[in-house]
């Protein structure tokens, strides 16, 4: 298997735990937190696109992008529905870029100007950055199962 292969595997896994996840849930279970001051349900669905939607097109062109056009990816945060397309939309962007990628330029350096997550060194091969778009959403899927189990639907039992 390629780097890439591997990679588009990844990335595929980790999709796949969080969709176990979506569809345990229902639209009015997005405003909710297990406690105040905790990211809600819907919270940990923009954080999800939000940070994919961000570092690819640094990757990619060297953009950074705004706020305005961040929030234009994630669309309606109040929308079941609307999240999970843009977690499509912004998984499909991201595949289509890595489809173009080499072995050599998955081995490359990339150091891009702007950091979207914490255990990335400030130079590494890029694709580790790919592999950082899996293990944050892992995180976040897994923490998302953590809600739902305290809401009373355990994951052992899916």
């Amino acid at each position: 298997m390629t780097q890439g292969e591997i990679i588009a595997g990844r990335l595929k896994t980790a999709r796949w735990w969080l969709n176990s996840v979506l569809e345990r849930l229902a639209p009015e279970m997005l405003g909710w937190a297990p406690r105040e001051g905790m990211r809600t349900i819907g919270g940990q669905l923009v954080e999800i696109i939000e940070v994919e939607s961000q570092l690819v097109p640094v990757l990619r062109d060297g953009k950074t992008l705004t706020d305005e056009e961040t929030a234009e990816i994630v669309g309606d945060a109040t929308s079941l529905d609307g999240l999970r397309g843009a977690l499509e939309r912004v998984r499909e962007q991201t595949l289509a870029y890595l489809a173009t990628l080499s072995e050599a330029d998955l081995m490359s350096d990339a150091s891009p100007t702007q950091w979207y997550g914490a255990y990335w060194p400030k130079a590494c091969p890029l694709g580790e950055h790919f592999r950082n778009i899996a293990e944050h959403e892992f995180y976040h899927a897994g923490q998302l199962m953590s809600y739902l189990w305290a809401k009373g639907d355990n994951p052992y039992d899916w």
